[in-house]
Parts: structure tokens; C-alpha cells; sequence
């Protein structure tokens, strides 16, 4: 089992701009996203459920890079070049998510 670390960006992109922003996301946002430092890998989901309609996944490299990665100038830029598209955008949500390290195990008695 891979257990990279994860980006997952959703929101719910009005449908009525729907194509430009994919226009979009494939032309500049998905190339802007591979420079930062330690993205590797990318997917994305469409939905037409209600709430998030759209949602990407970035894969990190491993734990190591998370921060710098989040702090570089080509995530500043990445997150500057969304801003267009907040207006046209609700529900977003950007999280983390990296592997969990088993617990230590104890004993409970009752």
C-alpha cells in the first residue's frame, strides 16, 4: 500500500463556468501545481452530486517535503491564481493528508 502523503482541494465550481475552469485547470493550474516542490502526481474528480462538484488530489513525494512544499513561491502562486475563481466558488476546502502510524498498543481492564 502507498501511503504518500495527499493535497485534496474541493469546492463547488458553478456549473455555468464549469468548462472554462477545467479549460483552465488543465492549461495553467495543473502545470503551476507540478513545479511546486515535491508534488509528483495529480487526479481529479468530477461530481454532479450535491455540494463539491470538483476535486483534485496531489500526491507529495513523502512527509518530508509537506511544509516546504506549502511555503514555496510556486504554491504562493498556485493559491494566487485560484483567487480568480473564488467568486464562482463555495464549499472549498484544502487538506492534508498523510499516513497514519499505528497506535502503541495497551491494555484495558475492566
Amino acid at each position: 500500500m502507498d501511503d504518500k502523503p495527499v493535497l485534496v482541494v474541493q469546492a463547488h465550481i458553478d456549473p455555468d463556468i464549469l468548462p472554462e475552469f477545467e479549460q483552465w485547470y488543465m492549461r495553467v493550474h495543473l502545470r503551476n501545481m507540478f513545479k511546486i516542490p515535491g508534488i509528483n502526481a495529480a487526479f481529479r474528480v468530477h461530481s454532479s452530486r450535491p455540494g463539491p462538484n470538483w476535486m483534485a488530489v496531489f500526491l507529495f513525494s513523502d512527509e518530508s517535503v509537506i511544509q516546504k512544499a506549502l511555503a514555496s513561491k510556486e504554491a504562493a502562486q498556485a493559491r494566487q491564481d485560484w483567487e480568480r475563481w473564488l467568486p464562482h466558488a463555495s464549499d472549498v476546502s484544502v487538506e492534508v493528508y498523510a499516513s497514519l502510524r499505528p497506535l502503541p498498543a495497551y491494555r484495558h481492564w475492566n
